[in-house]
């Protein structure tokens, strides 16, 4: 109905599994995504670590990204409609297929040609990077936890040196990332060790000081707080019409010369705001059918 009154317009559909298969018709919501995508699995704990069920990421991340597919295949497709050279879309109207599990699905990696290879099925590793050591998140004296990236032949070197244990930094047994990861479980410990004599930021100022990379684990107040969001606007005070002065997160894309707050400078109309335009004035429904 929508192309009849405007072939050119380009329409968005977001549904759980798509428009077309098996599953079109299925219910789903946000967790459904997460779990038929494969990520639910990976967010799972490693093998005998607990008996709980794999947690949820923490946000809705399926809704997320159906969300960003979707502005992205409407972005393309206006493009398309108007693009020099493009014969057989020129002008024309599309519908843009998005659904949840093929959102998550997008996020998996190289596990489809791992599978290929060899039959191989990733598995949960916890905070640990199954191809990379030192990498985890460690527990600190203040209870809270030290995401510390130190796999690299250079960092490790700097890392060893800054918790005190510089002659692990020239050891063969650690040489190279091979070596650290066959090794994990011993490397972990020690810098463990160092992390639970200090405070989170503490700890991270010293290695950031030795230029290691690692961050403390930001809840929502300590991004508000965080100099570098302030100075970047990635946390902006905005007013909303329903509920006053509010915190909005900056763009995550940025264009040269753009100031943050300028982008993001209107919070949308009310929900429904504009039906009674779409309905009877772009398609011209009497009014009865409101």
């Amino acid at each position: 109905m929508l192309h009849r009154v405007n072939p050119r317009l380009v329409i968005a559909r977001i549904s759980g599994y798509g428009q077309d298969g098996p599953y079109r018709d299925k219910p789903a919501f946000g967790a459904i995504g997460e779990a038929k995508g494969g990520i639910r699995h990976l967010t799972g704990y490693p093998a005998g670590a607990s008996d709980l069920p794999p947690p949820r990421c923490g946000i809705s991340i399926s809704d997320d990204l159906a969300g960003m597919y979707a502005a992205i295949g409407l972005l393309a497709a206006l493009w398309q409609c108007d693009a020099p050279g493009a014969a057989g879309a020129r002008g024309r109207g599309r519908v843009v297929d998005v659904n949840l599990v093929d959102s998550v699905f997008s996020l998996m990696e190289g596990m489809l040609p791992e599978h290929a290879m060899d039959g191989r099925i990733r598995q949960p590793f916890g905070a640990a990077l199954p191809t990379a050591a030192p990498t985890n998140t460690y527990p600190c004296a203040d209870g809270k936890w030290l995401c510390i990236a130190g796999n690299s032949d250079l960092i490790f070197g700097r890392l060893m040196r800054e918790i005190g244990h510089p002659a692990l930094a020239d050891d063969p047994r650690y040489r190279t990332n091979g070596d650290r990861c066959a090794r994990r479980n011993e490397l972990d410990s020690v810098i463990a060790a160092w992390t639970r004599t200090l405070p989170a930021k503490a700890a991270e100022e010293r290695l950031e000081a030795s230029d290691v990379p690692c961050s403390r684990l930001y809840d929502i107040a300590d991004c508000v707080s965080d100099p570098h969001f302030q100075a970047r606007k990635s946390v902006l005070e905005i007013d909303d019409p329903l509920i006053g002065r509010t915190f909005h997160p900056g763009p995550a894309i940025r264009l040269d010369g753009e100031r943050p707050e300028a982008v993001v400078a209107w919070t949308g109309p009310k929900v429904g705001a504009h039906t009674d335009f779409v309905l009877h004035e772009l398609l011209n429904l009497p009014r009865e059918m409101a």
